[in-house]
């Protein structure tokens, strides 16, 4: 940065004068711990991922721990289930418990199974409801159905249209989330690009994310839960 002649006379006069200990710069402490649940289905649980921990939701729960310590998270999500599975199995769970953040990370088996749009968008709506009756107070978050036409198990026209089958389901999803007053992920964007880069972003079974592509998908949701627990 360049001086001028005066400030340079003034650090000159100012080195002269006597020497005050400046106070130390304050520090903001920690927040207060908090619980997350998680409803979904094996993207939720981090199927794919060298380890549990290493799955999307965890990444960013524990970033959550690192500003608020003593933070705990608790999955109720079950491998292969549907919006209609979480609506019945997962959601239930929920009455009686005290939670700050709710998850909902489930729509993949939807579009696999080929569940029809209508069917996914009222059982989607039913869980974002029903989860805000349950948990008035919690800030939600909902995952968007990622591109599962990325996965090179898919081709051809059968790639085109389970990638229609999806983005259909995420608009679904957003528009749930809206209603509801939660905070909306965009996973499709997310993994839309792992089309380019399917070695590196897809585990061994070519379905689920690798330990990379799980680390994109934190990217983006890391910072939505950080603000949705600030709010």
């Amino acid at each position: 940065m360049r001086r001028s002649t005066a400030l340079a006379g003034l650090a000159a006069l100012a080195a002269c004068a006597p020497r005050r200990h400046a106070p130390a710069p304050a520090t903001s402490p920690p927040g207060a711990p908090v619980r997350i649940v998680t409803l979904g289905d094996s993207l939720a649980l981090g199927q794919g991922a060298s380890a549990p921990r290493n799955g999307f939701i965890f990444r960013a729960y524990l970033a959550v721990r690192a500003r608020r310590p003593g933070s705990r998270i608790d999955s109720y999500a079950i491998a292969g289930s549907t919006a209609a599975d979480v609506l019945r199995l997962q959601v239930p769970r929920l009455a009686g418990v005290h939670a700050d953040a709710v998850i909902v990370c489930v729509g993949g088996n939807d579009v696999v199974r080929r569940r029809s749009r209508s069917a996914f968008a009222i059982a989607y709506a039913r869980i974002a409801t029903r989860v805000r009756a349950l948990q008035p107070h919690a800030a939600i978050v909902c995952c968007g159905v990622p591109d599962v036409g990325a996965s090179p198990l898919f081709t051809g026209f059968e790639r085109l249209a389970v990638e229609s089958l999806a983005h259909a389901d995420d608009d679904a999803v957003r528009a749930a989330a809206r209603k509801a007053g939660a905070t909306f992920v965009d996973l499709f964007a997310a993994t839309d690009r792992a089309q380019h880069d399917a070695a590196r972003f897809l585990s061994e079974d070519r379905f689920h994310p690798s330990d990379a592509g799980y680390r994109a998908l934190a990217g983006v949701l890391t910072p939505a839960l950080l603000r949705a627990l600030d709010r």
